[in-house]
């Protein structure tokens, strides 16, 4: 089972807005008219409970969503890219993939099928010309270039949900156990690490019906990694309730079951915390009969439930499923209600949660607000300013057009931003830096 993938996905550029002027004849130099560019496309994701692996992930690893088109004349509207949906299996995490400097950050969890999550937006379109006529400038000659796409690299894990997570050492006939209980098939051998992957499996019993995943056998060291631990591990974290099965003919099942739980504890305490039910398994086996006593009275002290079974003849399985049914019961009960993901990360820096009509959307902060902050710093000899309005707009000027330079300066006025220049000591012949613009200061 692929569980895991890093891809690289791209969201749509805005289409850039658009110069352009009507001819009429009694309207002198005619008026401005140039329409808005389209959005760009998001990348969307959707979770689908028919799907069981990210598969599909080793061979497509970079997804792009289509650019939004410019604008035109006669006001019209660019249309905007085509969304990209990708589909996902339910039980997926995606996170964003560390870097140097930033550490992974989880941006959704998807628990049911059909939850949708827009995690990289499109670009906005450029606002055409018709947006900056003012009572001084009648015939704008500015644009707006579309807003550039978001680029993210981002892990995907994926961890399967299940009621019941069967644990327990190599061969302590957990797979024969999920078969007796459910119409699942996992492989099943008189050897230890016979599963090498988590097996699902639906247990139906009193007209209820809950799902058991079979976690193949931990060793010792598997919080580590070792006996591939950790790609074991994680689909406990989230279970509902442990079963732990336990080979009563073997070397000392009492030690098996605590050289488990220190696995398990190891790798994270808060999972051998969950409502733990013990099957006793292979009681059909002569001889056991006084280890299944002594294990009773140990277990009964620490207050640990167990039951007696043999997933070969089918002893105790029915008071195994009434047992379970019942710490399911109590346990929906007592769950704290689940945190969403704005509750997870309200006061991020990074990202604004926004949840409509059941979508989850990822929003970058708004980071170039007009006149708010000091948008002007000093880098090698040069002024440089860090304005995303003013460099789309600057993206549109015809470096030919003594006019349309002429209305970009007060355009850059009217923002605050020759001001703050001006505040910084910016002099006659210094080099001011606006995105790929450079030109030489005058006063």
């Amino acid at each position: 089972m692929i569980d895991q993938a890093e891809i690289k996905i791209t969201s749509g550029t805005g289409g850039d807005g658009c110069i352009s002027g009507r001819r009429e004849k009694y309207v002198p130099k005619g008026g401005p008219d140039g329409g808005d560019g389209g959005n760009g496309g998001s990348i969307i994701f959707k979770s689908d409970e028919n799907l069981n692996t990210l598969r599909h992930f080793q061979y497509i690893k970079v997804f792009s969503a289509e650019n939004g088109k410019s604008g035109g004349p006669g006001l019209k509207h660019g249309s905007d890219g085509k969304d990209l949906e990708i589909t996902i299996p339910v039980g997926t995490i995606i996170s964003t993939v560390p870097g140097k400097e930033s550490k992974k950050s989880v941006l959704a969890e998807f628990t049911s099928h059909n939850q949708v999550a827009v995690i990289c937006n499109g670009g906005k379109g450029g606002r055409g010309n018709t947006k900056f006529v003012n009572s001084v400038i009648q015939f704008p000659l500015l644009a707006e270039s579309g807003e550039a796409g978001s680029e993210l690299s981002l892990f995907l894990e994926l961890r399967l949900l299940a009621d019941v997570g069967i644990i327990g050492s190599p061969n302590a006939g957990k797979s024969s156990l999920l078969r007796f209980l459910s119409n699942a098939n996992p492989k099943i051998a008189d050897y230890p690490f016979t599963t090498l992957e988590p097996v699902l499996g639906v247990v139906e019993h009193l007209g209820q019906a809950f799902v058991m995943v079979d976690i193949p056998g931990l060793i010792e060291g598997a919080h580590k990694g070792v006996g591939l631990g950790h790609e074991f591990l994680r689909h406990i974290e989230r279970t509902r309730v442990l079963l732990h099965v336990v080979d009563v003919s073997g070397a000392n099942p009492s030690e098996d079951i605590e050289n488990v739980k220190r696995e398990i504890k190891l790798f994270d305490k808060q999972i051998i915390e969950k409502p733990t039910l013990v099957a006793l398994n292979k009681v059909d086996i002569d001889g056991t009969e006084k280890v299944i006593k002594q294990l009773d009275n140990e277990l009964s002290s620490k207050n640990i439930q167990a039951v007696s079974i043999s997933a070969i003849s089918g002893e105790g399985i029915n008071i195994l499923r009434d047992k379970l049914i019942e710490i399911l019961h109590i346990e929906a009960q007592q769950k704290s209600p689940k945190r969403t993901l704005a509750d997870r990360l309200a006061g991020s820096n990074a990202v604004n949660i926004q949840e409509d009509k059941g979508i989850t959307v990822i929003k970058p902060q708004a980071v170039d607000k007009h006149n708010k902050g000091n948008r002007v710093a000093i880098k090698n000899g040069q002024y440089v300013i860090n304005s995303s309005t003013a460099i789309r707009i600057a993206n549109m000027v015809n470096p030919d057009s003594w006019e349309a330079k002429t209305q970009f300066y007060g355009y850059l006025k009217k923002m605050g931003l020759i001001a703050q220049l001006e505040e910084k000591g910016i002099g006659p012949g210094d080099t001011v830096k606006l995105g790929d613009l450079e030109w030489e200061w005058h006063s």
